[in-house]
């Protein structure tokens, strides 16, 4: 079970990187409760940092053969098959130079672990998740949570069904994630040469399309590598013709490891990593501040609105002021001159009829001002 051994400035780098993980995730935890998936993420992968070994997680539906296709890289039948999602564990397969066929358990009952000479070299595990088509919703939290901690992903589609709405879903955030990714269309024994090339040539133009990927695609059946696996031999072993074309898989496996060596190429996957989850919550606190200034400037519009209106209810009220003093100075003018008129010693006698008064007062004073 040998992870990644590092010496010298690597060393140095990986501990930098576990450093940047645990500050980034500090950071991403203040946002909001929205960051606490990313901010745990985040987390795991310093800790997969610290173990150094180098995750090749395959993705794909629950039918799509995952766990087949991972005996065939292999070449040998060392995970259990079925054609229904039993479990909800994840199928961990290390490198060793012995083989175990009984697997122990680790992180909290999750992970099944196996240990095996082909998964490609020391420090390469092999990561076999739950079907992303599954019924059970826990097998969809596992699968996103180890496509997070992913240094390559291989993603398997099946031929007689390709690219699933699901299947797009996850290609789309290993995208987002950065992650490198391997196409892989199983189960090519069911479909004549014509259909072989019409599924390759669909599930190519949908990845272009739609998701903007232009990644290696490899039609395979392996089934078939399995019924020849005397012959076909694991990942980093010689093999001799192509069954099930699970040989062109090997080859491009060990072209990626040998161009770069698996412990940079960890190293520059969690940097793609962090900064796709750095991005991801920039741009969101841009969209923010766009809200915030859009609205800024809406309040602004608004408030300048009412101030013009103010000023105009001012004036109106300024001559309706005007205009009642006006009126009650004419009033108080008339009432006077009738008072003058009226009341007097040669009018006392008429004065004492009250309505009558009232009546005059009303025209003479109050009616012909307003």
């Amino acid at each position: 079970m040998t992870n990644i051994v590092l010496e010298g400035p690597i060393a140095d780098v990986r501990e930098r990187e576990v450093r940047l993980l645990h500050d980034v995730a500090s950071i991403v935890g203040q946002i909001g409760e929205e960051s606490g998936d990313d901010k745990k993420r985040l987390q795991q992968n310093a800790s997969d940092l610290q173990e150094m070994f180098f995750l090749v997680v395959v993705v794909g539906e629950f039918n799509a053969g995952k766990s087949s296709f991972v005996n065939a890289l292999l070449g040998d039948e060392l995970l259990p098959m079925g054609i229904t999602p039993t479990t909800d564990a994840i199928e961990l397969v290390r490198w060793s130079s012995k083989t175990s066929k009984q697997p122990t358990w680790r992180e909290q009952d999750i992970v099944r672990e196996w240990t095996h000479p082909n998964t490609g070299g020391p420090g390469v595990v092999i990561v076999d998740t739950p079907g992303t088509g599954s019924v059970f919703r826990k097998h969809e939290r596992i699968a996103k949570n180890f496509l997070s901690r992913s240094d390559l992903v291989i993603f398997l589609l099946s031929a007689k069904r390709a690219f699933a709405e699901t299947e797009r879903l996850y290609l789309e955030l290993a995208r987002d994630y950065g992650k490198k990714i391997v196409v892989v269309i199983n189960q090519a024994d069911l479909l004549g040469s014509k259909e072989q090339k019409e599924v390759a040539s669909f599930v190519k133009q949908q990845l272009n399309e739609l998701l903007g990927l232009r990644p290696e695609i490899f039609m395979v059946s392996a089934k078939q590598a399995l019924k020849q696996k005397g012959t076909s031999g694991g990942l980093f072993t010689g093999a001799s013709g192509d069954p099930g074309g699970m040989n062109a898989v090997r080859e491009h496996l060990r072209t990626i490891f040998a161009r770069v060596p698996p412990a940079k190429q960890k190293l520059y996957a969690q940097l793609d990593f962090v900064d796709s989850v750095t991005r991801k919550y920039i741009d969101e606190l841009d969209r923010q501040i766009s809200l915030i200034t859009s609205d800024t400037a809406l309040a602004e519009s608004l408030r300048q609105e009412l101030e013009q209106q103010a000023v105009g209810l001012n004036e109106h009220l300024d001559t309706a002021k005007r205009e009642l003093d006006r009126v009650f100075s004419d009033i108080k003018v008339r009432g006077h001159t009738f008072i003058q008129g009226n009341l007097t010693v040669r009018n006392a006698a008429r004065s004492l009829d009250r309505d009558l008064m009232r009546d005059e007062f009303e025209q003479q004073v109050v009616g012909s001002a307003l």
